[in-house]
């Protein structure tokens, strides 16, 4: 009797200590906390040069090692959001605070916002023009008045009394960096420049609280007053607990239209998808190509980031030890599945490999996309060009070297299906080098067996600016 009753508590022992150790394992892999950023999404990393790609992502990783160690330390979600979002306004590497866009007259006009995911309270401010970190204010007025949302020198009037730093107008102009900026972000007034450096944080924190934030300058050269969606609850950020923190970047106009970053939220609630099924819905069916980008954290510490730009500035960590940032995602953040069967994708590939073998002064490889017949066409300088060797010659011809042929970037890209085997891609081209020239240009692309080929190329150039 007492052999079996010593097998039988060793059998009754065994699965309890297997069980101990399933949970300890199950809590080491338990996301406790999770941090997203992002700094906005546009054009192609690619055209990028070395030092700037550099120094963006060394923004990047300052900005989510701040955060990281935050929620590490046990921070709060909404202590965490605005203290990333100011280191982020504080850099001029990023459309947002000192590195803001002007307006059509020159100066720059801030919008924020913040929203806390355990009570649903939120703030905003649109054209500040004097507060050094547009966040903090926003926060202000989650905080400290009925209101979610002020706007212009109602908003600066409110600042002067809320211990929030201001700085003159001139902050944002005068002390850029003009040559960094014009390489790496839309800071840069030249209307080509597509990369949103809108800055975003959304977080989940240790104590099961959600938090999101969003600061921008807007778009370059808007006309005054007008706002976007980052201090559009709803549009730019949301977030609530027990579903997700949103915060987005691109054409503002188009999240406000769709209340993207609320129909996250929605889908997950009343349709009961998941984080990832919401924002791919968003990104690959409800907003055009090349409209931006989408971060997001569930109440799970799922991440979520995903654009529909050729790039995004982003990253992520969690307290699994995960800890990554990123200028581009592999397919856009998207499940491969999700996009395999995107024309738009493809032929957006196609653009920002030629851009890349441009600026690696590789004509032939850049003539890779052209169908290689007779029938290819080539329009410019109201001179036309018939068959693919023709036009290769005419290339070479017109850019001999690598000076001549400077920096390629493309830009504004606007994708319009002719058929089920044919895309018209509307953009523009811009070429920096000692005589910069630019203009826009008109892309028919048809499906081969082989793939999407260019068979006409109609380019034009910009009017020359006339001499005073």
């Amino acid at each position: 009797m007492k052999f079996h009753a010593s097998a039988l508590a060793l059998v009754l022992l065994c699965p309890l200590y297997a069980v101990e150790t399933s949970h300890g394992e199950e809590a080491i892999n338990q996301v406790n906390w999770a941090i997203a950023i992002h700094g906005g999404a546009g054009n192609f990393p690619a055209q990028l040069d070395e030092a700037s790609r550099k120094t963006r992502s060394q923004s990047l990783q300052n900005a989510l090692q701040t955060g990281r160690d935050l929620l590490a330390a046990g921070g709060t979600a909404l202590d965490t959001v605005e203290a990333v979002i100011r280191l982020m306004e504080d850099d001029p590497i990023f459309n947002a605070g000192r590195g803001a866009v002007l307006t059509e007259d020159g100066r720059a006009e801030l919008d924020a916002s913040i929203m806390d995911g355990r009570t649903l309270g939120c703030g905003a401010v649109a054209g500040v023009t004097k507060v050094k970190n547009p966040i903090s204010l926003a926060r202000r007025v989650m905080t400290n008045t009925k209101h979610v949302l002020l706007a212009g020198p109602g908003a600066d009037e409110f600042a002067t009394g809320q211990q929030v730093p201001l700085v003159d107008p001139d902050y944002f102009i005068t002390k850029r960096d003009i040559q960094n900026a014009a390489n790496i972000v839309s800071s840069t007034q030249d209307s080509t420049d597509m990369h949103y450096g809108t800055v975003g944080c959304v977080v989940l924190d240790s104590h099961g609280n959600l938090a999101a934030g969003t600061s921008t300058g807007g778009t370059a050269k808007k006309l005054p007053g007008r706002i976007g969606d980052s201090p559009i609850v709803g549009a730019g950020t949301y977030a609530a607990n027990g579903l997700s923190a949103v915060s987005g970047t691109g054409i503002g106009e188009e999240y406000i239209r769709n209340s993207v970053a609320y129909d996250v939220a929605a889908q997950m609630r009343y349709a009961g998808k998941s984080l990832e099924s919401s924002i791919t819905e968003i990104m690959l069916e409800r907003l055009s190509p090349g409209t931006g980008g989408l971060i997001a954290v569930s109440q799970q510490g799922d991440i979520v980031m995903q654009h529909n730009t050729p790039g995004m500035s982003c990253g992520a960590a969690d307290s699994t030890g995960r800890f990554d940032t990123h200028l581009v995602l592999g397919n856009g953040g998207a499940p491969a599945d999700a996009i395999s069967q995107s024309p738009e994708t493809k032929i957006g590939a196609l653009i920002e490999q030629q851009a890349t073998d441009w600026n690696n002064g590789d004509i032939d490889a850049f003539m890779n996309v052209y169908w290689k017949s007779e029938q290819l066409t080539f329009s410019s300088g109201g001179e036309i060009t018939r068959g693919f060797n023709a036009t290769m010659a005419r290339y070479k011809k017109r850019y001999p070297t690598s000076a001549e042929m400077g920096k390629l970037t493309f830009s504004e890209l606007e994708f319009q299906p002719l058929d089920t085997s044919a895309m018209q891609v509307l953009g523009v081209w811009n070429l920096q080098r000692d005589l910069p020239i630019g203009g826009r240009f008109t892309l028919v692309f048809r499906h081969f067996p082989d793939g999407w080929k260019i068979v006409h190329d109609h380019t034009s150039k910009f009017p020359d600016e006339p001499k005073p």
